[in-house]
């Protein structure tokens, strides 16, 4: 049974996963649309999902932007390609629950069942501050939900094009909340389905660009204050600073991937430019 629903992700780094995804979601009764950022797409993935050709690779939000702006359907699921319908009738149930008007999540676990977080509450400095000598604490709360993860978020079509999209200044981490925090401004609101569920299995969607992640995460997180907490973000900066240069002196032999993702992050946030992508044009 086929749904008024499209299935957007971008694809960069692991074909096996993108063509596990087209399976999985084809046969849920959705449209399959991938944005390609670099990814060598198996030919046979186009009989059964459609395929932007390569560009250049500006990040997680803007292919999802350009995969939106050319789905057919009312509806759209924003996901990973790590992320997959748990049981035949999830993106069904999904549907059935989403309201216009909202960015809706569901509850997504591992491939062992266990509940893989994927909403939180604001970032706040303290939360910065608490980073600099131990690892970021999850933002999830059991009771509170101000964000979802663009993991997955099902949204209508000409919603997610009021809004603005996702902003392309957030080339892999914190678009999404930086979504959600200004979904109030166009009439959006977060909602949640418990009932639906599905699997993310968290990072098998693309090579492991460990640098890329690090400083892209850190690069998010400032101008997530930036764009939303203002009189907070000189001190942020002063904070991701310190952060970077303390774990830059923490990694240096045991780990040079670490170490050279938190050197990428210190330029990006010193310069005032965002973190290269691999396969990035100027376009």
């Amino acid at each position: 049974m086929s749904l008024p629903v499209t299935v957007v992700t971008v694809a960069f780094g692991n074909s096996d996963i993108v063509r596990k995804w087209v399976r999985q979601w084809s046969d849920s009764g959705a449209s399959c649309l991938i944005s390609n950022n670099g990814d060598q797409i198996p030919s046979d993935i186009s009989a059964k999902a459609r395929v932007l050709p390569f560009t250049g690779n500006k990040g997680f939000g803007a292919g999802i932007n350009r995969a939106v702006l050319e789905a057919d359907t009312p509806i759209i699921l924003i996901t990973n390609p790590d992320t997959l319908p748990a049981n035949s009738h999830s993106l069904k149930d999904l549907h059935n629950y989403h309201s216009r008007g909202n960015l809706t999540g569901a509850t997504t676990v591992d491939p062992e069942g266990n509940e893989v977080y994927s909403t939180g509450i604001w970032p706040n400095i303290n939360w910065v501050r608490s980073q600099i000598f131990k690892p970021a604490e999850s933002l999830f709360r059991e009771d509170r939900i101000d964000w979802l993860q663009g993991s997955l978020i099902m949204v209508h079509k000409n919603d997610f094009l009021k809004a603005g999209g996702f902003n392309s200044r957030y080339p892999l981490y914190f678009e999404d909340v930086d979504l959600c925090s200004r979904g109030p401004l166009h009439g959006l609101g977060i909602d949640f389905c418990r009932e639906s569920q599905f699997i993310h299995d968290e990072g098998t969607g693309s090579s492991k660009v460990t640098a890329t992640r690090l400083s892209c995460f850190h690069w998010g997180m400032l101008e997530f204050f930036k764009d939303h907490d203002s009189a907070n973000a000189k001190a942020v900066k002063q904070l991701l600073i310190t952060k970077c240069i303390l774990r830059m002196s923490a990694f240096p032999i045991r780990d040079v991937e670490i170490t050279r993702g938190y050197y990428r992050a210190l330029s990006s946030i010193l310069s005032g430019l965002p973190p290269r992508l691999p396969g990035a044009r100027n376009d």
